[in-house]
């Protein structure tokens, strides 16, 4: 009489097992860090020129929106990847250390996050505004 051994079908319920907790699926990545949130610096440069500087640490990307003479505007899109045609979002994604011209007589207000891929958003919005000239 021969008899069947349990011992080769556990070993495949226990390999299964492994191969579940060792391989999570691609939408279970964990978040690897956060995001800081955006600096955002004016500076003066030659004659009446007047600049805002966005910075940020840990390779993060920043998305910012501007606007001149109007304090009421959209806050960037928080969606992420932004379609580059999207004319409903002013957003543009911009490297640490990115500049943008404040026009002379002009006020630019300024607004930005940072994010990258696997890694959670700046928990803040930045925000700033400048005058040019300097009030």
């Amino acid at each position: 009489m021969k008899t069947k051994s349990a011992f080769i079908p556990s070993i495949g319920a226990v390999l299964a097992l492994l191969l579940f907790v060792a391989l999570p699926s691609p939408t279970a990545r964990a978040v690897q860090g956060q995001c800081p949130d955006v600096d955002i610096y004016w500076e003066y440069g030659p004659g009446t020129q007047l600049f805002f500087e966005v910075e940020v640490g840990s390779g993060c990307d920043i998305y910012v929106t501007t606007s001149i003479n109007n304090p009421s505007f959209p806050d960037p899109s928080r969606n992420i990847p932004l379609h580059p045609a999207d004319p409903v979002s002013p957003t543009v994604k911009v490297a640490s250390g990115s500049t943008f011209q404040i026009p002379f007589g002009s006020t630019m207000y300024i607004k930005a996050f940072a994010f990258k891929p696997l890694w959670a958003q700046s928990v803040n919005l930045s925000y700033d505004e400048q005058s040019n000239p300097n009030n």
